[in-house]
């Protein structure tokens, strides 16, 4: 009797190791997947602070042309010139570089994020590092040229 079970217990053997075997490739499939989740995450995530750093340029933009309104008066004589509030201009300053540092440092840790990732995985389908990236340094660069006209037209 104990003879006749042995090939069925093979079988069985041999059943357990094919699950096996496909439930590793499987893990292998997910693990990769989430990879790719991860960096997409990323790139998500620069995604949202360029807007956020973007609005806080816009912001300071607004800020500082504001300081003209608290100057205007009622009815303005032909020839009068507005001059800024000096307070308005500083804040309206401090957030657009504060935009600045923000889309600068989170694209340069994602570049750095990406070129680890990219190490140990394949770039996802239609997916490089570069064109989120330079976006974000497109972004840093309008930012600096706003704190240049910004700080050059204040004015005078």
């Amino acid at each position: 009797m104990p003879e006749d079970r042995e090939p069925e217990q093979v079988a069985l053997m041999r059943r357990v190791v094919e699950l096996a075997e496909r439930q590793t490739a499987l893990a292998a499939e997910r693990t990769e997947q989430s990879a790719e989740r991860s960096y997409m995450n990323s790139e998500r995530t620069l995604s949202v602070w360029t807007r956020t750093a973007l609005s806080l340029m816009i912001f300071g933009i607004a800020v500082d042309r504001f300081g003209l309104l608290l100057r205007h008066e009622p009815w303005p004589h032909a020839g009068t010139r507005l001059l800024p509030n000096p307070l308005s201009t500083l804040g309206g300053v401090i957030l657009v570089a504060l935009g600045v540092c923000i889309v600068a440092t989170c694209g340069i840790r994602y570049l750095v994020y990406a070129r680890i990732w990219r190490r140990t995985h394949a770039w996802p389908p239609g997916h490089t590092p570069y064109l989120a990236f330079t976006f974000a340094v497109l972004v840093a660069l309008f930012g600096i040229a706003l704190l240049g006209v910004l700080l050059v037209f204040t004015g005078k």
